[in-house]
């Protein structure tokens, strides 16, 4: 998949275009049915699949107090796109004075000036431009102006809810991170850098990894049960998100126990996928009441991740190249 970050980039493009826009925060099910559909058309004609979206969020520069806290990184979106056999993924900085175009403007100048759109896909609930005029009526509208063909996904959802990012992100920060699998289509993860840590969970019989990521919506408060790879290797694991209460309100940690290892991995990368919460976070009178819970939360994870198989980046690509 190529990737253009600048106007430049966008200006020497050449050929027809079949585009989806939106943010695609979380990449979940709903953004992937967005983008089988905008492969489909462009197979049918004969151009090129295109995701166009902004980075930052419009809200991080508009109005930074509203913004969300983003599922993805950038860089786990982009692979994420990539996954789905997309031919160019478009990152837009976003401006203020991007904010000011009208919907009119970007359809004309980006849309047909630079991408010679032949077919866009939204979802129903997309709107972007000036007062966010640019909806689904506006674009069909738009689509007989200039010859371009518009489909606008209905909802799709489980449970009887679409699928949504704002939803998933309400879910993870209530800790549900089993049942957000069916909105994402896989398991939660993150990845972090092993940094030092004060050896509390060494002192404790637990040796643990403190982690720091670029992840901005973390699972809440609480233990959990994960799989965590490092490198080509995959192991069961208990993390723990939180203040640690029993020794005192803190910085936030997150720090995890690999079952069955032993060695060093300061300075190394970790990659956690979420499976369940075991618990929340808990004041412990005593060091030996605390040293008793994690032991049952290392036994209940054992059990738990025995018969789990999450499913990581590599195999989600695989899987997308089967099916999809």
């Amino acid at each position: 998949m190529e990737i253009i970050d600048t106007t430049e980039g966008l200006r020497r493009l050449e050929g027809p275009s079949v585009v989806t826009l939106g943010n695609f925060d979380g990449v979940h099910l709903g953004h992937r049915a967005l983008f089988r559909r905008t492969v489909q058309r462009a197979r049918e004609c004969n151009a090129r699949s295109v995701v166009y979206t902004f980075e930052p969020h419009p809200l991080k520069i508009l109005a930074p107090d509203r913004a969300p806290k983003l599922l993805n990184t950038a860089a786990e979106k982009e692979r994420l796109i990539a996954a789905s056999h997309l031919d160019l993924l478009i990152r837009t900085p976003f401006t203020r004075e991007l904010a000011s175009w009208s919907a009119d403007d970007f359809v004309r100048e980006v849309l047909v000036g630079c991408l010679q759109v032949q077919h866009l896909v939204v979802g129903y609930d997309y709107a972007f431009g000036r007062d966010r005029e640019g909806d689904g009526v506006f674009l069909r509208a738009q689509g007989e102006k200039y010859g371009f063909g518009v489909d606008v996904l209905q909802p799709i959802g489980a449970d009887g809810q679409p699928y949504s990012s704002t939803r998933i992100r309400e879910m993870i920060a209530a800790g549900a991170v089993r049942d957000v699998v069916a909105l994402l289509g896989r398991n939660y993860t993150f990845e972090g850098r092993v940094v030092p840590g004060d050896q509390r969970g060494r002192e404790l019989g637990f040796p643990t990894a403190n982690l720091l990521t670029d992840k901005e919506q973390l699972p809440a408060a609480g233990v959990y049960a994960v799989k965590v790879r490092h490198r080509e290797q995959e192991y069961a694991g208990v993390v723990n998100l939180g203040h640690r209460p029993t020794f005192g309100e803190g910085e936030g940690t997150i720090e995890v126990h690999l079952l069955d290892f032993t060695g060093n991995l300061y300075n190394e990368d970790l990659r956690l996928y979420f499976v369940e919460r075991l618990r929340g976070e808990e004041f412990f009178a005593t060091v030996e009441e605390l040293q008793n819970a994690i032991t049952r939360d290392v036994l209940r994870s054992r059990q738990l991740l025995k018969s789990i198989r999450v499913i990581q980046y590599r195999e989600y690509l695989g899987h997308l190249e089967k099916t999809e």
